[in-house]
């Protein structure tokens, strides 16, 4: 009698693993995100991992994360099918429209809570530089070409000025925030071209690099432009995108671990919009 018992607590036990499974476990789903423009591997799969392994758990999504050197390396893997996802500025957007599906986009709210961003003109707080003007000559590091607020707007920024950023500044190609904002305080460069959200992280990113955390300050703002847009390759599995999207869109500032999932990438979260209206906003902000 113990020994039939025993047999059908096990039994019981073991349809209950499965039934409970079959609720909380969807079945695996693989699918690869590029992200763009920051270039430095580490920091980009230090922001992204929490993301990537809350996929995992909660929506059954192996996420791959794919880092493109530039605008050429994304348009290349995207052609020949080695990337499902792009998280990129808008400009890069516009640039490789044809290859994503109008269907399938999400944009990033910021960190502010709004849907537009900018790029801000860092210095020293001891350089004795407090405009523009006084950058004429002098080396600025500006972000890369996948960049709408370190390169596209930071331009615009530059020439609504009356500089030109080839002429008459000594123009030096640089990477992620951090990277840059650690050139200026180490007097590599003059000044630096950084995302505007940076400045509310950069005690925190550069003392980690064990640098002065109080050491910038900023001199100049970018104009403003729209946040970051998810999109699928054209062609890719509809079911890949489908399952991020409604795990995406699910995630909620309120909860405690998706709070802090989401501002380690950065966003408050996505929400849905159309190639019409983001366009729009693109055609608004002067981006090409």
């Amino acid at each position: 009698m113990k020994r039939l018992l025993l047999s059908l607590l096990v039994a019981v036990g073991s349809v209950a693993v499965l039934v409970g499974a079959g609720r909380t476990q969807p079945p695996e789903l693989r699918i690869s995100l590029a992200v763009l423009p920051c270039t430095n591997i580490e920091l980009t799969f230090r922001k992204f991992n929490p993301l990537l392994q809350y996929l995992k758990e909660t929506a059954g999504l192996t996420v791959k994360l794919v880092v493109p050197g530039d605008i050429d390396e994304a348009e290349a893997k995207l052609k020949n099918g080695q990337v499902d996802v792009v998280l990129q500025d808008p400009h890069t957007f516009s640039l490789l429209l044809p290859l994503f599906d109008p269907a399938t986009l999400l944009q990033a709210i910021a960190l502010d809570g709004s849907t537009s961003q900018t790029g801000v003109v860092v210095v020293r707080r001891d350089s004795g530089i407090s405009n523009l003007a006084q950058l004429r000559g002098r080396a600025v590091m500006f972000g890369p070409r996948a960049s709408t607020s370190k390169w596209v707007a930071a331009r615009m920024l530059f020439e609504d000025r009356g500089l030109n950023p080839d002429l008459d500044v000594k123009s030096i190609k640089g990477g992620c925030c951090e990277d840059i904002a650690f050139a200026v305080t180490i007097h590599s460069v003059d000044a630096g071209l950084v995302c505007e959200h940076f400045m509310g992280q950069q005690e925190a990113r550069l003392a980690e690099l064990g640098a002065d955390a109080n050491a910038l300050r900023v001199i100049a703002h970018t104009p403003p432009f729209p946040t970051r847009i998810l999109a699928a390759r054209l062609g890719a599995r509809p079911e890949k995108f489908e399952r991020l999207a409604r795990a995406l869109l699910a995630m909620s500032m309120a909860n405690p671990r998706e709070a802090r999932v989401l501002r380690s990438a950065e966003v408050l979260g996505f929400r849905p919009t159309t190639e019409a209206k983001y366009l729009g906003a693109l055609r608004a902000a002067r981006l090409p």
